[in-house]
């Protein structure tokens, strides 16, 4: 009976044996180039789980990918082996191989029918039987294909449609805040058109590589309206990605003045743009709180804090200052939508919403502020000043 015993102990057959790696074959290129065409080949869950290898972590892979294929209606999937994969450089013993992959979206999610590309990195373990198993899957250059991202749900409504990564933002009804937000802007605007895409990951980390960048990079932005993994920059390929680190924390208000901010950018197109920067900020936060209740004191507490404190600005903000690592973000913007809400008090909607379509068309800004009110920048910069000094005297 011991010995029994100490067999089962020393076998532990209640746990699961790891997945073995072995050498990595001599024609491991030639070997890769076959399994990632196998994979573009794919028709089915089970031909795309096969060619991703026999593991468990491979399974998963296989599982995900393929579901998040179905979801955003992917088609002409393409993933082109281009090097690397014949070293292990992990002590694991496992590879790293960098491929091409290009994809179409489906129409139904709410994307672009344009061919996406972009290069990734897979992580692989070599296989006894000469094979590689796919473990995981990274950005190497540039942004991480969405269906690649994780699990992905698609919410297709009238207007607009939330795309979900691993269940999305925790705690913010994001489909309903997202549904009306088109109709908030064209009250605005006039005449907008298309539909608001919304990305939601579930991390901070899923965000970064949705766009390619650190999460240093992207640690100060609730949300970013951008092209993904290749897309051309047309108003088609345009959509607003969450950074949940930051979203989940902001009352129902605040994420939803977000969102409408976003969607300015996105249904004017203004994604690219060389136009000034606070113009392009300060109209969406104007459109975002047009009819926004909310006292100064919590839409613009941090730049009239600094004015409180003699620290008003010596001149209109720039783009360096917009700089998504700068220091005292939040007042930045804010001090760009003092300016619109100063136009405001004097000026229709119509008559700013035509300085916006001046400056994003590419009129200079001196220009356009002549043309549209009569001031020069110099004027306009000391007329802000003042507001923003008048402002402060009123918060607490």
């Amino acid at each position: 009976m011991l010995l029994g015993i100490a067999l089962l102990l020393w076998q532990r057959p209640w746990q699961s044996s790891p997945d073995k790696i072995a050498e990595i074959p001599a024609n491991a290129s030639a070997l890769l180039t076959q399994q990632f065409r196998e994979l573009s080949g794919a028709s089915s869950e089970s031909e795309f789980a096969d060619a991703a290898g026999k593991t468990k972590a491979a399974r998963t892979f296989a599982r995900e990918a393929w579901s998040a294929r179905e979801s955003l209606g992917a088609r002409d999937v393409g993933l082109r082996y281009i090097t690397g994969g014949d070293v292990a450089d992990r002590a694991d013993g496992s590879t790293n191989a960098t491929v091409e992959v290009s994809w179409i979206a489906g129409t139904g999610s709410g994307l672009a029918g344009e061919t996406r590309t972009s290069t990734v990195q897979f992580r692989l373990d070599p296989q006894a039987d000469g094979t590689f198993a796919v473990r995981s899957v990274k950005a190497a250059s540039g942004s991480l294909p969405l269906w690649l991202a994780g699990k992905v749900t698609v919410h297709d409504q009238s207007g607009s449609v939330v795309i979900a990564v691993d269940g999305g933002v925790a705690d913010h009804p994001i489909e309903e805040m997202t549904a009306n937000v088109s109709k908030a802007v064209d009250d605005v605007i006039g005449g907008a058109t298309g539909k608001v895409v919304v990305v939601a990951p579930h991390t901070q980390e899923q965000m970064a590589h949705l766009v390619g960048r650190k999460v240093a990079d992207v640690a100060q932005i609730a949300a970013v309206t951008t092209n993904l993994d290749g897309s051309n920059g047309t108003a088609g390929g345009t959509v607003i990605l969450l950074n949940p680190t930051i979203f989940a924390t902001m009352d129902q208000r605040a994420a939803q003045v977000v969102l409408s901010h976003e969607a300015t950018h996105l249904l004017t197109s203004a994604v690219g743009t060389t136009a000034e920067t606070w113009v392009v900020e300060g109209f969406a936060d104007f459109v975002a709180l047009h009819d926004d209740k909310a006292p100064l004191s919590l839409s613009a507490g941090q730049i009239l804090h600094e004015v409180k404190a003699n620290k008003t600005p010596q001149h209109l903000p720039t783009s360096a200052d917009f700089a998504s690592t700068s220091h005292g973000l939040g007042a930045v913007y804010e001090s760009a939508w003092m300016i619109f809400r100063m136009l405001g008090e004097t000026h229709s909607d119509a008559e700013i919403v035509a300085f916006y379509d001046k400056v994003l068309g590419g009129t200079p800004l001196a220009r356009a502020l002549s043309t549209s009110f009569d001031l020069t920048v110099d004027q306009l910069t000391t007329a802000w000043q003042h507001y923003l000094v008048k402002s402060a005297s009123t918060v607490s």
